[in-house]
């Protein structure tokens, strides 16, 4: 798969204003559908390949969940866990749609995560 310059850089500054503006983001990954990464940034250990690949698997099984329940397509998957919160974001591009995933730790603040993350993706679908 081809990802060209124009939109590599798009998904590069994409994952640096999120990793800036959300207080405690520990990692920002923008990956295609089947799970190739296209640009990361993280903090700590986290593991970006691992991250793009579950992106990749939630953002489907988002999809099928809408479809089945008959509530349409699906924005964006959270997880809340006990140490913080994973967010998943669709970016639908004509060509080539594209899953922003945020880690954030426990100290950050979701409408934070979410506001940011938002604005990450629909830069995304424009680029």
């Amino acid at each position: 798969m081809h990802i060209d310059q124009q939109l590599s850089t798009a998904a590069q500054m994409a994952v640096d204003r999120v990793m800036r503006e959300v207080q405690g983001a520990r990692a920002a990954v923008v990956s295609t559908e089947d799970g190739f990464e296209v640009a990361s940034r993280m903090d700590d250990n986290a593991q970006t390949a691992r991250l793009s690949a579950m992106a990749s698997s939630m953002a489907a099984l988002g999809a099928m969940a809408g479809q089945e329940n008959q509530i349409g397509a699906c924005s964006n998957v959270v997880i809340e866990a006990d140490g913080g919160h994973i967010i998943m974001l669709q970016a639908r591009r004509p060509q080539l749609n594209l899953v922003l995933s945020v880690v954030m730790g426990k100290d950050g603040i979701v409408g934070q995560m979410l506001y940011f993350s938002k604005l990450a993706a629909r830069s995304l679908e424009t680029a």
